[in-house]
């Protein structure tokens, strides 16, 4: 009985010493946890390019068509029109035009075509050389011209400008009135010629120096 009793009450002591001491924690593992994925920045909005202004003042000298002062609208990037007064020391005239430039660089090229018109001027008042029969026809005479040219322009295309243009021109002029003339005067060869409203018809080189301001 006694040897049943020793072993049953060292079993009762020991457990509350069991219950007492907790279980042993696992350590905590070393290894840190993943970083979340970063999204990546939305992309950068393309530049927008300021637009070229639309309106301009060009001055510029050249021949046949003088000098001129022409107002000057782009309705596209690549395009112009132009139109202005135009003088040439003997009389005013108007012209208008259009212009190409397929690439817009720091130099340029430049297609252009122009028509202008010259009003009638006396030109008895600069050459005094004028032959007596002549003189009459010369009272009155004024110019059309077609320009082709191709020219470069330097600097900016939204601001100032310069260009050097070079190409043909043709003109032509309708003279109104008659004139009458005697070849080998007082001779059996003794010829009157008479002229009325004579044309003129030429082909000559054509050359333009010009300044561009946009507004």
């Amino acid at each position: 009985m006694r040897s049943r009793t020793l072993p049953l009450l060292l079993a009762l002591l020991a457990a509350p010493a069991l219950a007492a001491d907790p279980p042993e924690a696992s350590p905590p593992s070393s290894d840190p946890a993943p970083p979340l994925a970063a999204e990546p920045p939305p992309p950068a909005p393309p530049p927008v390019e300021a637009p070229l202004p639309r309106l301009g003042l060009r001055v510029g000298v050249g021949l046949p068509d003088g000098a001129s002062a022409d107002l000057v609208f782009r309705p596209l990037p690549s395009l112009r029109v132009q139109a202005g007064p135009s003088w040439n020391y003997l009389a005013f005239g108007v012209q208008a035009g259009v212009a190409i430039t397929p690439f817009r660089w720091a130099v340029s090229p430049v297609l252009e075509a122009t028509y202008g018109h010259f009003f009638a001027a006396d030109l008895n008042k600069v050459w005094k050389d004028i032959p007596v029969e002549l003189q009459s026809l010369a009272s009155s005479v004024g110019y059309d011209y077609f320009n082709g040219q191709v020219a470069i322009e330097f600097g900016s295309p939204g601001g100032f400008t310069f260009s050097i243009g070079v190409g043909l021109s043709y003109v032509w002029s309708d003279i109104p009135g008659s004139a009458t003339t005697i070849q080998n005067p007082g001779t059996p060869d003794e010829t009157t010629v008479t002229v009325v409203n004579p044309s003129l018809r030429a082909v000559t080189p054509s050359l333009r120096l010009g300044m561009l301001f946009y507004f």
